[in-house]
């Protein structure tokens, strides 16, 4: 049998989700016509969602589980999520519910939906920018790379004699780059990673050409290669950092919602009934 086309795949789930929201709010308006209970109907339609969101968000993150390619379960929790947040437009009369838990319970849907549309467009944009970078980290590894880094710039470091020529060189080093090497990247390079910084140390290490001979002047390449090298190494670890920290939170808010959600419906099934 051949495979769907990706594109012709995306029009039949937005078709289906679109239905699907159709569906919902074509019931909301009958059960509200005969006075029935439509916040029940789509109160219980969302907790459901939230529960299958829930199980579809365990099964991404077990790939060894025969039931499928985790690329299409993806999409079924892309989609699905499209549709509880339609469901919740329609649920809630405005955007942030009246009442305190109430209210806490519509900010926590806010959060984890934003978070889920976060989601999506790491997903898209980190992966590309990671393979733009040179070499291939794990991020546990990372941290050992690091120092394998300041280790190679300590022994160019030690092998630099004591020409005149080099005292400016290691006095660079003593001042400028050695703290590079030495310190992890700071938290505003890990929340937005920019040149900035390879940069400025580039420049520096070139702005000695002038007083440097031959051989200190190879030694500068050197020192500017492990720059080079030490600042992708922080890029892959601020886009991997990242997006774990993005998983992490996302389950967080999405465990929240979800007892929040219970609570909610156990609560307004007690007092109508």
């Amino acid at each position: 049998m051949k495979p769907i086309h990706f594109r012709t795949r995306r029009r039949l789930s937005v078709l289906v989700t679109l239905i699907a929201i159709v569906i919902v709010v074509m019931v909301n308006r009958w059960q509200q016509d005969r006075l029935g209970h439509a916040s029940y109907f789509t109160g219980f339609t969302l907790l459901a969602t939230l529960c299958l969101l829930m199980l579809l968000g365990i099964r991404r993150r077990l790939p060894v589980l025969p039931l499928g390619n985790v690329s299409t379960w993806t999409q079924i929790h892309l989609y699905s999520g499209l549709f509880a947040a339609a469901v919740y437009a329609v649920h809630v009369p405005a955007l942030i519910a009246g009442g305190q838990f109430e209210c806490t319970l519509s900010i926590l849907f806010l959060l984890v939906s934003g978070s889920g549309f976060y989601g999506l467009y790491a997903s898209r944009t980190v992966p590309r920018r990671l393979t733009a970078v040179p070499g291939e980290f794990r991020f546990e590894q990372i941290p050992w790379h690091r120092n394998e880094i300041a280790a190679a710039a300590g022994r160019l470091f030690d092998g630099v004699s004591e020409e005149a020529a080099m005292a400016v060189l290691k006095t660079f080093y003593r001042n400028v780059l050695n703290p590079f090497f030495a310190s992890s990247p700071t938290f505003a390079y890990v929340v937005l990673p920019t040149g900035h910084r390879r940069r400025r140390l580039l420049s520096g290490l070139r702005e000695l050409d002038r007083y440097l001979e031959q051989e200190s002047r190879s030694t500068a390449g050197q020192f500017a290669a492990l720059v080079r090298k030490r600042d992708d190494l922080d890029y892959q670890y601020a886009l991997q950092f990242r997006l774990r920290l993005w998983v992490v939170v996302h389950s967080v808010l999405s465990l929240l919602l979800f007892g929040g959600a219970i609570i909610h419906a156990a609560v307004a099934l007690r007092f109508t009934m």
